[in-house]
């Protein structure tokens, strides 16, 4: 009974701290599909190559989505176009930072830390593009231009449809298969406790196994990685811990799986570990040349009240119920 209680909770934890950057990302997917025309993605996204693959990066990287707040606009552009490697560098890009995240960080942990993140963001993502779109094949066909009936919709008519009908059920399955699966790692995994591993690369393997598999969004790892920090681990150490765990968890393998295929989510779940140690060492390596590195914990860190929580976590649950009770009919 203390595993299901354990496991009930950290499923909930899990939901909690998705369920509104989900949300956000389901409206920032509609919103694309008014305001950028598909010919604007085909245009920019769909053939493989060094430019889609860093048009990709440099769109994501300032966008304050976690990794499963990317998956529904990175669902959207797929689903109009884009290549497996321009999503690949969206995905791997995108959640590791943010405009929140940045001012989080510079409060945090110092500029250094601030600046580092976002430049191993895209770094890592235009790397991973390439190797996608080299390593794979891309056979997909984008899904046609809306017929102009629908284009006569009210606009916000069109992003509650697109964002939170059409995306929201695309992803729904594989999404919860995730959660299930990320609550039980975390009902074991307590990633304060990292802070105990040391330094070297034996400490990066250590720490990228123990968060990958989580689900910890860029801005609220922040504050673990400021405590780790302050424990003593090497800043190249706690930015292996940044990366992986936004970047790579269980809540959203599978949804990439479905979405550029599985041999390609297994390359990206691998290069994004491998790329967090490579940045993790390069950071130990010119941390003594960065701007000021420093943790500076304080009380606030963005955490919702229970209402708001219950409140996103509801609509996600009847946004996510509708897709069954719409394949019923």
């Amino acid at each position: 009974m203390t595993f299901l209680t354990e496991l009930l909770s950290a499923c909930w934890h899990t939901l909690q701290m998705m369920a509104p950057f989900l949300l956000l990302g389901f409206f920032l997917s509609g919103v694309l599909s008014v305001i950028m025309p598909v010919a604007l993605v085909k245009q920019h996204l769909a053939k493989p190559g060094k430019a889609s693959v860093i048009k990709s990066a440099l769109l994501g990287i300032p966008l304050p989505l976690c990794s499963c707040g990317v998956l529904p606009v990175a669902t959207w552009i797929r689903r109009h176009g884009a290549s497996k490697g321009a999503v690949g560098s969206f995905l791997l890009a995108t959640p590791q930072t943010g405009v929140d995240g940045f001012l989080v960080a510079l409060g945090l942990l110092g500029l250094g830390f601030a600046v580092y993140i976002p430049f191993a963001a895209f770094v890592s993502g235009v790397c991973l593009g390439l190797l996608l779109d080299k390593v794979f094949t891309d056979e997909h066909q984008p899904e046609p231009p809306e017929a102009s009936p629908g284009k006569s919709k009210p606009w916000p008519l069109r992003i509650v449809e697109h964002g939170f009908v059409t995306i929201a059920g695309d992803i729904a399955v594989p999404l919860l298969i995730g959660i299930l699966f990320a609550g039980t790692l975390s009902a074991f995994v307590d990633p304060q406790s990292l802070s105990e591993l040391g330094d070297g690369l034996v400490a990066k393997l250590l720490v990228v196994a123990a968060a990958a598999p989580l689900y910890v969004c860029a801005t609220a790892s922040l504050p673990i990685g400021a405590s780790m920090l302050v424990a003593g681990l090497s800043p190249g150490t706690v930015f292996v811990f940044l990366m992986a765990g936004p970047a790579t968890n269980a809540a959203t393998f599978t949804t990439i799986s479905k979405l550029i295929g599985r041999k390609e989510a297994i390359l990206y779940l691998s290069c994004a570990v491998l790329l967090a140690i490579g940045m993790g060492m390069l950071m130990d390596v010119i941390a003594p040349y960065l701007p000021e590195i420093e943790s500076q914990l304080g009380d606030d860190h963005h955490h919702m009240s229970v209402w708001h929580s219950i409140a996103a976590i509801t609509l996600l649950v009847v946004l996510i119920g509708g897709k069954f009770l719409r394949e019923r009919d």
